[in-house]
C-alpha cells in the first residue's frame, strides 16, 4: 500500500471541489469558453471593419494594429472550439494542484530532492569530463549536431558519468511513479482523465466522418493586402463567430450548465 501525505483540502482554495469534472460538465464548460472566445472575435472583427473604413494618414497603421488583434483572438477562438484541448487544459491545471498541495516531509517532495540531487551530481561529473584537456583538444574544432554527438558518444563511454546517470535515471522514475499514483488516487484527476479519453474519442471519429482534421477551424484571411480585404475578412470572422454563438446557445441554452455544478461531496483522494 502507498502512503500518500495529504493537508486538508481547506488550505487550498485553488481546488475547484464544488466542480464537475464528467465529460457532460467539461463539455458544458467549453462550450461557454467557446461562447466568451467567439464574442472576443467578433468584437476585434468590428474593429477591423471600422479601421477599414478609416482614412487618412494613420489610418493604414489602425487597420493593422486591428488585424493583429483580430488573429490573437482568431487563435483563442480556434482552440476554444476543441473539447480535447479545452479537457487537457483542465486535467493539466489539476495536475499542478496536486503536486503543489504535496508538504516538504511528503513522500513526493522527498522524492524530488533525491531527483534534483542526483541531477546535480550527473550535471558536475558529465562537466568534469567535459573539461578534461584531452577531450576539450577533440571538441574543438565542432560545433552544432556534430559537437552534441560527439559529447554523447565521450560520455557513453565513461562509467565516471554513466554512474550519476544511472542513479538519477532511478531517482526520476521514483518521481514519476509517485506523481502517477498522486494523480489516479485523485478523483478529480480520474473524472477529467475519462472526460479527455472521451473528448479525443469523438473528436476523431467527427474528423473522420467529415474527412477532415481541422477541429473546426475555418481559414480566415487575416493577411489582408488593402483595406477591402480586411473588412472581408473581419465580415467572415464575425459571421464566423455568430454560428458558433447561435450553435453553443442552442446546445447550452441560458441557465442551463453555465456555471459550475451544485456542491458535491469532496471525493476521498486517500483511498
Amino acid at each position: 500500500m502507498v502512503l500518500v501525505w495529504m493537508t486538508p483540502a481547506a488550505a487550498y482554495p485553488r481546488r475547484r471541489t464544488n466542480h464537475s469534472h464528467n465529460y457532460s460538465a467539461v463539455r458544458a464548460r467549453q462550450q461557454q469558453a467557446a461562447v466568451q472566445a467567439a464574442q472576443a472575435q467578433k468584437k476585434a472583427a468590428e474593429q477591423v471593419l471600422k479601421a477599414a473604413e478609416s482614412t487618412g494618414s494613420g489610418a493604414q497603421a489602425k487597420l493593422a494594429d486591428a488585424l493583429s488583434k483580430l488573429r490573437r483572438e482568431a487563435e483563442k477562438f480556434h482552440e476554444a472550439q476543441s473539447t480535447t484541448r479545452h479537457a487537457a487544459k483542465e486535467l493539466a491545471e489539476i495536475e499542478q494542484e496536486i503536486l503543489d498541495e504535496q508538504t516538504e516531509d511528503s513522500a513526493y517532495r522527498k522524492a524530488v530532492q533525491k531527483m534534483e540531487a542526483a541531477r546535480a551530481k550527473m550535471n558536475a561529473a558529465e562537466e568534469r569530463v567535459l573539461k578534461e584537456p584531452a577531450v576539450e583538444a577533440k571538441l574543438a574544432s565542432l560545433s552544432g549536431t556534430a559537437l552534441n554527438d560527439a559529447k554523447t558518444s565521450l560520455l557513453s563511454l565513461r562509467e565516471d558519468y554513466l554512474v550519476p546517470k544511472a542513479d538519477f535515471t532511478i531517482e526520476a522514475n521514483a518521481v514519476a511513479k509517485l506523481r502517477t499514483e498522486l494523480f489516479q488516487a485523485d478523483q478529480h484527476w480520474k473524472d477529467t482523465a475519462d472526460s479527455l479519453t472521451q473528448a479525443r474519442k469523438l473528436e476523431k471519429e467527427a474528423e473522420e466522418n467529415t474527412h477532415g482534421g481541422t477541429s473546426g477551424r475555418v481559414g480566415l484571411n487575416l493577411k489582408a493586402k488593402d483595406a477591402k480585404e480586411a473588412a472581408a475578412a473581419a465580415r467572415a470572422a464575425i459571421a464566423q463567430a455568430d454560428a458558433v454563438i447561435k450553435a453553443n446557445t442552442r446546445n447550452n441554452p441560458s441557465g442551463r450548465n453555465n456555471g459550475p455544478p451544485p456542491k458535491a461531496k469532496s471525493p476521498n483522494r486517500n483511498k
